[in-house]
């Protein structure tokens, strides 16, 4: 089984704006948990990652067609992209980056990325080898941020694009509602103050966050139950929550007194598909595309950088694997060892262990493999991963053939 073999175990399932609308994406919107309790029964290792962007699994196993089951439901098979080893290691490094979202350089993703892998991790979901590919994709999206900031200049967020919009359509003196005070509702408030916004009212649904939010920036705040009756006195309304349901309906619309355009970024979608004229990301994508060349040069050597990175990452993941078996092979030795001390002590020849003993014979077997481990991870990082992975082989085979178990 070559290095080869156990990256094709990684596999991932995206659905995106490339290939479909907003609305889709939100009608394909998942529900952690039973994504999670039916995966996780499968596959070594799951993660989710759900953005008003995509909707992606990563499992770590031998197919995909248990994870194909959840779009299945959702209707939405179809549409959805299958990449494998590293193929879909080089996808998510690149969604880390900021590299494949519809704004560019974004700069919520990465944010978005590690609460996904540190929500994965507390579930169990996550530890072996797939963890460590997502481990290395955000630290890799980290150095692209620090080594090329060009590429979140400019409409480089939800949040700034909303703000752009709002900006060329109603001018700076509108009225604007912002529902949700989470990430995404939180850096809309932010971009809008930062844009020269002044007359801005977060609402939410925990009253205490949206006062949190707002105060920033010395904004009103309101609870979202008075929602209908602020509507019809503001220009712009923009939902931006993850509710499952719908916080505005078609009839709801059409009873406002005023008629502000109403901008939809959340998912699942925030309001009723059936109200007309709503603005959504697709239509904000037309503002990123007006910067996007402005950010080429960068977002090639960005490009570049992951390449690299990935080579490197191929060399790791190979150290990662014969750590792993080095790790069984150690835990031989050790026991081994203890198994002496405890003869030793049988036999009168040591007092319980009172001269330690135990530590020294720990020490003693550490040390004596201390060689052939660092010969076997160098050899798994210099490209010899199948050279390492027949040594190990066959110290396997000979201590099987004593009797012994590893």
């Amino acid at each position: 089984m070559g290095i080869d073999d156990y990256l094709s175990k990684i596999k991932a399932l995206t659905l995106n704006h490339k290939r479909v609308n907003t609305i889709t994406l939100s009608e394909t919107y998942l529900n952690s948990d039973e994504v999670y309790g039916k995966l996780m029964n499968y596959y070594n290792e799951v993660f989710l990652l759900q953005t008003c962007n995509r909707v992606e699994i990563y499992v770590y196993g031998d197919d995909y067609s248990v994870a194909e089951d959840v779009y299945r439901v959702k209707g939405t098979v179809n549409h959805v992209d299958r990449l494998v080893g590293m193929n879909a290691v080089r996808h998510i490094f690149r969604v880390a980056a900021g590299l494949e979202s519809a704004a560019v350089g974004e700069s919520e993703i990465l944010g978005q990325v590690e609460d996904a892998f540190n929500d994965a991790r507390r579930r169990g979901a996550l530890g072996g080898l797939l963890g460590f590919t997502i481990e290395r994709a955000i630290r890799t999206g980290k150095e692209i941020r620090g080594r090329f900031p060009e590429i979140s200049i400019g409409l480089a967020s939800v949040g700034s694009l909303v703000a752009e919009y709002v900006h060329r359509v109603r001018g700076l003196n509108s009225k604007v509602i912002v529902v949700g005070a989470g990430s995404i509702g939180s850096d809309i408030v932010r971009r809008l103050a930062e844009k020269g916004f002044r007359n801005v009212t977060v609402v939410n649904r925990t009253l205490d966050k949206a006062k949190a939010v707002a105060l920033r920036y010395n904004f009103k705040y309101a609870p979202l139950d008075s929602l209908r009756s602020i509507m019809g006195e503001s220009d712009v309304v923009v939902f931006a929550t993850s509710t499952m349901k719908p916080l505005l309906s078609r009839r709801d619309a059409e009873e406002l007194s005023g008629k502000p355009i109403i901008i939809d970024v959340g998912i699942p979608r925030n309001v009723d598909p059936e109200i007309p004229n709503v603005v959504s990301i697709d239509e904000l994508k037309n503002l990123e595309s007006e910067v996007r060349e402005s950010k080429r040069r960068a977002l090639d050597e960005a490009s570049k950088l992951i390449e690299l990175r990935l080579v490197e990452y191929r060399r790791l993941f190979a150290r990662r694997i014969i750590e792993g078996m080095i790790g069984e092979l150690t835990k031989w030795g050790l026991s081994i060892g203890e198994s002496e001390v405890k003869r030793a002590v049988k036999a009168g020849l040591i007092r319980n262990d009172e001269d330690g003993a135990a530590l020294a014979v720990k020490s003693t077997v550490k040390k004596v493999m201390l060689p052939l481990i660092t010969y076997l991870k160098e050899l798994a990082e210099e490209d010899r991963f199948d050279e390492a992975l027949t040594i190990i082989s066959g110290i396997r085979a000979k201590l099987n053939g004593d009797g012994k178990h590893v």
